[in-house]
């Protein structure tokens, strides 16, 4: 079977889950060892398209993630519009890479991306689990205040903001400054869910909020 096979069998039984959807499955992950340059195309392209994405992000659930695809799941993961979705792009790079290199890419995106991969790679942060050092997390932190502050954009704004730190002593002085200044734009921002998680980082009680699902401009 090729991947257009595998992939229409796995449709087939995706949506009742069972024996024949992890037969599937595990026929599909089994064909990876086998793959021919186009094969390898075929997943790359896939893990890009919103009808397939799912389907190849699974095959490489439970095996290591090829360096080819490196780039092509951290793409997906920060384009999915579900902050929860994200995960299963940004996991396995995780797993097979570490989060030093996971963080470089997501930092280039935050950096240099277009609003809507900056905002992607803001939710996709929260899966990068694992160790980082104290000089990633403070590059993390410092750009994170940084975009929110200088990026007029909603959507960047409302997934930066759940991870904001408001705590000066985390900033050297010259970057201390915008937190009052993060504090302002939030506090007296026209979206609700900004204003709502602001207070939410500086201590107040839940209920917590989602991010909502429409997206500003």
């Amino acid at each position: 079977m090729d991947w257009n096979e595998h992939f229409a069998a796995w449709l087939q039984v995706v949506n009742n889950p069972g024996p024949e959807e992890h037969l599937q499955m595990q026929a599909a992950r089994k064909r990876v060892k086998n793959n021919s340059p186009s094969d390898w195309s075929w997943l790359a392209e896939g893990v890009g398209e919103p009808n397939k994405k799912l389907f190849v992000a699974q095959v490489f659930q439970r095996q290591p993630l090829p360096k080819r695809l490196f780039k092509p799941f951290l793409l997906a993961g920060v384009l999915e519009k579900n902050p929860s979705a994200n995960r299963y792009f940004i996991e396995p790079c995780v797993r097979s890479f570490g989060t030093q290199a996971v963080n470089e890419v997501l930092l280039q995106y935050l950096k240099e991306g277009t609003n809507e991969e900056k905002a992607g790679a803001a939710s996709a942060m929260y899966w990068v689990r694992g160790e980082q050092s104290d000089e990633v997390r403070a590059q993390i932190r410092e750009v994170f205040l940084q975009e929110f502050v200088a990026n007029k954009d909603i959507e960047v704004r409302r997934r930066i903001v759940p991870a904001l730190q408001l705590n000066p002593a985390l900033y050297n002085e010259e970057i201390q400054p915008l937190i009052t200044k993060a504090i302002s734009i939030a506090r007296t921002h026209s979206d609700e869910y900004i204003r709502h998680r602001i207070e939410i980082q500086l201590g107040s009680d839940g209920p917590f909020k989602g991010i909502p699902t429409n997206h500003g401009t």
